[in-house]
């Protein structure tokens, strides 16, 4: 079974958390899809290497994540807030993370990419661990791709660093 992920910038105004719209780059697909070029959810691809950077879930690759789940910011905005109801039977592994806390992360950190694909009986593991001498050495930038560091850019023009937050949560 999939995992993907519900993501959703906030911006702190007057004291106030509030929903970010139409402010993310899409891509091909989704702008034809869409009928628009920019949509409000920021990281919203499925990528098990950014799940696993982001709050440790699906951590195939065996990276240290950024954070460990949270749980929902207390003063999560009222308009994220009715997503999640929404999900809140299927959702998991709930946090959110400031742009400051992202843009303070060492992206150029290597680390040991343990993720391999391996033929086991009949089947294609897609997610196997590499033994010795397998996997490859990455920077967390090599692994999470130009997407990411697009959306991270789009982050920084919201505001203050600490006053832009992701707020996501998974189903599977």
């Amino acid at each position: 079974m999939a995992c993907d992920i519900h993501s959703f910038a906030e911006v702190k105004r007057n004291n106030k958390w509030e929903k970010v719209n139409d402010h993310f780059t899409l891509d091909d697909y989704d702008k034809k899809y869409y009928n628009k070029e920019r949509g409000e959810n920021p990281f919203s691809w499925r990528s098990y290497s950014m799940f696993a950077f982001l709050a440790g879930v699906r951590n195939y690759d065996h990276c240290e994540p950024i954070s460990y789940p949270k749980g929902l910011p207390d003063d999560l905005g009222d308009e994220v807030k009715k997503y999640y109801e929404y999900w809140e039977d299927d959702a998991h592994s709930a946090s959110f993370l400031t742009t400051k806390e992202l843009l303070e992360f060492d992206y150029d950190k290597t680390f040991w990419n343990r993720r391999v694909t391996k033929i086991e009986g009949n089947c294609t593991n897609g997610a196997a661990l590499a033994e010795e001498g397998e996997g490859r050495i990455l920077t967390y930038r090599e692994n999470l791709g130009e997407w990411f560091f697009k959306h991270l850019e789009e982050c920084k023009t919201l505001g203050e660093p600490e006053n832009v937050r992701i707020v996501f949560w998974f189903d599977n």
